[in-house]
């Protein structure tokens, strides 16, 4: 997903440097990568919490002492 939002902006980017580009063109393009600029940040900093919540667990199962089967 983060991969394809940040081709969109490239594609943005693009035609907005592109020649003939008109001003309310530019401004669209200028809004619409605003737009997607923002769904990237919402996705990275969900990305951050599910990695926060993954690592929490990692650490609580680090912590538990380990069960050695002495009988084998």
């Amino acid at each position: 997903m983060l991969d394809e939002k940040i081709e969109e902006l490239e594609n943005i980017l693009a035609a907005l440097e592109a020649d003939g580009v008109t001003v309310e063109d530019g401004i669209a393009l200028f809004e619409k990568g605003i737009a997607v600029t923002k769904e990237c940040l919402d996705g990275l900093s969900k990305t951050k919490g599910r990695i926060t919540e993954l690592k929490k667990q990692m650490d609580r199962l680090i912590e538990q002492p380990l069960e050695i089967d002495e009988d084998r």
